[in-house]
């Protein structure tokens, strides 16, 4: 097998995190094209080395090949801050990406080296602009949207107590606040919000209207009983990313891998296979993976919402996976970019999938879910991320609220 990619791959360097550049714009620009839509995957949140290679691909493609957007998995609502600030809003860049973007993500240097490099970027007379895709509040809260769409859409007698009872708090709070709800307390919950949605469809602007989508997908993640079809999150992203891409020149969207891949997971769609079914040619996928690096393990402790004990472990390759291919592919580089548009499946024989979350997600057939991996034999957990996570799944069981 690896003789049969050999004449696809070519080795790349590490990337800096202090200094996250590309070392060369001519590849990168010959493996987009004319995509107006590159989506990057990353293999695994909170990794030092996939947020480096972000960073540095979105300054290569907003520099050199025409990019005017970064849109980022978090919430499309928080985004709307994050994207004032870069614009030269007030705020100090840690509030900002604190409070502007989801899952926490905003809480690692590499995602505040890139904001503050896009505002810079700005201020010198460029005009890059940040979106997210997402729910709101790490998907656990609806406040964020609830605020934005209030803010656009004519007062009424009553919106404050609306803003109060609908920001649950931080994700894990917002969660087992939802579930300590009783059936009547959520089916209110759920009115209010739809009569929300009723205005913004009404009265709001297209911000508005997108901001009440997602409270609407936020809804439906709620009461979703495992129909077929795409999940209400992906529905939604993949509408966001088209209604971004329909107001920006190019964009880059930054997201985990299984949200950007462009064939179905186990007979269900995701983000990506929606934006393939639409975009067609004009959408380009990089995917990534990595031999030896961090895993997250998470052990249910009870029925609780993110009750969970949270384990940080190493992990390498496993027989079957694309990993292992590429592992011996890369021999002793730092990684190596696979360019898959050219190679025939059946070079695949004997691969079942990519590893995920610890597990070996399913690809029956990588040059149509991929149309090149990014493949780095050495990775690192994002300092402090694990230990904040793990802090705030205990926070509960400590009588936080």
């Amino acid at each position: 097998m690896s003789a049969q990619i050999a004449p696809f791959v070519q080795p790349i360097p590490a990337i800096d995190p202090a200094r996250p550049e590309l070392p060369t714009s001519v590849a990168v620009g010959a493996l987009i094209g004319d995509a107006r839509v590159v989506a990057f995957g990353e293999a695994a949140h909170n990794v030092v080395e996939f947020t480096a290679y972000g960073d540095a691909l979105l300054r290569t493609l907003v520099r050199d090949h025409g990019v005017t957007a970064f849109v980022m998995e978090s919430g499309f609502a928080e985004g709307l801050l994050v994207d004032e600030w870069i614009h030269g809003g007030p705020g100090t860049l840690e509030d900002i990406a604190r409070d502007g973007i989801t899952y926490r993500f905003g809480e690692s240097d590499g995602i505040r080296h890139q904001l503050a490099w896009m505002r810079a970027w700005n201020e010198a007379g460029g005009d890059v602009r940040f979106y997210g895709m997402d729910l709101p509040g790490s998907s656990t809260s609806p406040g964020a949207a609830v605020r934005a769409c209030l803010a656009r859409i004519p007062a009424r007698d009553g919106d404050d107590e609306l803003r109060r009872r609908t920001e649950l708090g931080g994700r894990t709070e917002a969660a087992v606040a939802y579930a300590e709800m009783t059936d009547a307390e959520r089916a209110a919950f759920a009115a209010e919000l739809r009569l929300l949605i009723e205005r913004v469809e009404a009265d709001g602007d297209d911000v508005a209207r997108l901001c009440a989508e997602s409270v609407r997908a936020f809804l439906d993640e709620l009461v979703w009983d495992g129909a077929d079809g795409p999940y209400p999150r992906e529905r939604f992203m993949a509408r966001a990313v088209e209604w971004i891409a329909a107001r920006e020149q190019r964009i880059l969207v930054y997201a985990h891998d299984t949200h950007v891949r462009r064939t179905a997971l186990d007979g269900r769609e995701w983000m990506g296979a929606l934006l393939s079914a639409r975009l067609g040619d004009e959408l380009r996928v990089i995917g990534t993976t990595y031999g030896t690096g961090p895993v997250v393990v998470f052990t249910e402790r009870s029925p609780r919402p993110y009750d969970c004990d949270v384990e940080l472990r190493e992990r390498g390759t496993e027989p079957g996976s694309v990993e292992e291919v590429l592992d011996r592919a890369a021999e002793g580089a730092d990684g190596v970019l696979l360019d898959l548009r050219a190679v025939d499946p059946a070079a695949f024989s004997g691969v079942d999938g990519m590893l995920a979350g610890g597990r070996l997600e399913a690809v029956a057939d990588f040059p149509a879910t991929f149309d090149a991996l990014i493949h780095l034999t050495r990775v690192h957990a994002t300092p402090g991320a694990f230990e904040r996570l793990r802090e705030e799944f205990d926070a509960p069981r400590g009588g936080a609220s």
